[in-house]
């Protein structure tokens, strides 16, 4: 199964994760692998039980002595010859990600290594509940590990360290698995407490994964940090530069640029192509610049058709609109808080301040978005950029208010938002919602 290190706290509240597992017994065969105990050391359950609707019941009231994974079963599990396999299905499916793994060499070493991930039962487990009741996730980590096995490869990395990677991108969305799936429904846009479930998910992933010996302390440590950015922007730490280690950086890029490949969004090459390109100081440019070589491999330009080009105006104007009643109350708004709050509206403002720079250099001011003429708009690239930036601009906006929000309320007592404030995050979550 695999050595396990003792874990000096628990690894996750096992509810929702027990929930998912109860509504996958529905599909396939659950038993328990072991008999399970609380924590006053009462047998809950015996060894080779199949899991009903009632196991819920029956556990969900206790802490458990043992983590419900390595006392839960069900064959077969996710195993490294199936994330091969749908590594293979991901290639022959995506130009994309073809391009990191051309016929030959180079390809027969990425697949041997995301073969090779060490998967001890209980991590096997955790793969095939996330595969079974989130498989939207499960081919997310598939794209994570094939492109994290590519960054390091490509570095000159050996064998081990690509394989290692690879690990790192298969397994660091575990503790999605501990969020209710309702939270993070199509379309659902989350703000306040409904979002510190999802910032502590990296948290949860690195203590589910560095329970095993068979990964080496850099795995858990690069889930830990997979949304750190290096200009401190990201959580759940906010770490800067040099603080991220080396496979903490590869996965950082590897979530970005595998998120937007999710089949959900329009464009994904131009996504990240101008994701990138818009900040500069968020990713490792060594990196960066091994993802814009595969993106120059994709020659289908994308189609204009379906774009709104006026809706797209609009929202543009919105966007500028938002920046520049930013920087019309941060002032007085510093100048009336303590030094800790104060600081987190400088923070912000630094990111709002860049967001500026990232319109004004893109071309979105009032003036130059009147002089686009008839011409300009029917030009089949000119309509695809400012959709992409429109779509690109505005998750940054949604990123610094839930950023704004989360520092804002620190793990403090709750201290209630300035009515200034306030209404500039009602506006900001009034452009989510078409407004």
């Amino acid at each position: 199964m695999g050595e396990i290190r003792s874990p000096s706290e628990p690894v996750a509240d096992d509810a929702t994760f027990l929930q998912a597992v109860t509504e996958m017994a529905r599909r396939r065969p659950v038993v328990t692998s072991r008999a399970i105990y609380n924590e006053n050391g009462l047998k809950l359950l015996e060894g080779g039980v199949t899991v009903d609707g009632s196991l819920y019941e029956r556990l969900v009231r206790h802490r458990l002595t043992t983590p419900l994974d390595e006392c839960l079963d069900s064959e077969p599990s996710v195993s490294g010859k199936l994330v091969r396999g749908g590594v293979e299905e991901l290639i022959a499916q995506s130009a994309f990600f073809a391009a990191m793994a051309p016929p030959g060499r180079v390809q027969r070493m990425l697949l041997e290594a995301t073969e090779a991930i060490p998967l001890p039962r209980p991590m096997g487990f955790q793969m095939t509940v996330l595969r079974e009741s989130r498989p939207e996730l499960f081919e997310h980590s598939l794209r994570a590990a094939l492109l994290c096995g590519h960054l390091v490869r490509e570095a000159g990395a050996s064998m081990h360290d690509v394989t290692m990677a690879a690990a790192a991108g298969l397994l660091h969305d575990l503790g999605m698995l501990n969020i209710d799936p309702a939270l993070l429904a199509a379309g659902q846009k989350l703000s306040g407490d409904d979002r510190r479930p999802l910032y502590a998910h990296p948290l949860t992933g690195s203590m589910l994964v560095q329970r095993f010996l068979v990964y080496p302390r850099e795995v858990p440590r690069a889930v830990l940090e997979h949304h750190e950015r290096l200009d401190g922007s990201g959580y759940p730490r906010g770490l800067v530069g040099e603080a991220l280690s080396p496979l903490g950086r590869v996965l950082a890029l590897a979530e970005l640029v595998t998120a937007l490949f999710d089949g959900r969004r329009r464009h994904p090459e131009l996504r990240v192509s101008l994701a990138l390109r818009m900040n500069p100081g968020r990713y490792d440019p060594t990196l960066v610049q091994s993802v814009h070589r595969l993106l120059r491999t994709q020659s289908k330009p994308p189609e204009a058709a379906t774009v709104l080009v006026e809706e797209v105006l609009h929202r543009l104007r919105l966007l500028a609109g938002l920046t520049r009643q930013w920087s019309e109350l941060v002032g007085p708004l510093r100048a009336g808080e303590g030094p800790g709050r104060a600081a987190v509206l400088d923070a912000v403002d630094v990111q709002v301040q860049s967001l500026q720079r990232m319109l004004f250099n893109a071309g979105i001011t009032p003036e130059q978005l009147d002089c686009l003429g008839d011409e300009d708009t029917r030009d089949p690239a000119v309509r695809i950029e400012l959709w992409a930036l429109e779509q690109e601009l505005q998750w940054h906006l949604r990123a610094i208010a839930n950023q704004l929000q989360r520092r804002w309320r620190g793990d403090g007592p709750t201290h209630p938002l300035p009515a200034p404030l306030d209404d500039w995050l009602v506006s900001v979550r009034a452009m989510d919602q078409g407004g």
